[in-house]
């Protein structure tokens, strides 16, 4: 697996390309991207709303569902556990999974 890094511009690989295309998909609105409706989270639709308990359940059930998107080409990805916390600016998402029989801890915010 290869991509971009956005912060610095380079190319990675492996688990640091899954880490990249992780925090693209959650960062990307569904349907915002021209040409590739498909890819997104629609879990940023929780942004801007009050912060609680069942605000923090929609937004892992939401986020279990955009992995399972063969759009966001994270299909290979199989996600055992999702967590996401109330932060100052939206929400803290974990995710524990196995890629290549190896287990992963992804993480990024919303």
């Amino acid at each position: 697996m290869m991509a971009i890094d956005p912060i610095n511009g380079r190319t990675v690989y492996g688990v640091a390309a899954l880490s990249c295309r992780f925090r693209r998909i959650l960062t990307t609105e569904l349907t915002s991207r021209i040409k590739r409706r498909g890819i997104g989270n629609r879990a940023l639709l929780q942004l801007g709303q009050m912060q609680n308990p069942n605000a923090a359940l929609i937004v892992q059930n939401l986020t279990l569902e955009s992995l399972a998107n063969p759009a966001n080409g994270l299909s290979d990805f199989k996600a055992t556990r999702c967590v996401a916390m109330a932060s100052d600016g939206g929400f803290k998402v974990v995710v524990k999974g196995i890629w290549r029989t190896k287990e992963i801890t992804l993480k990024g915010d919303i």
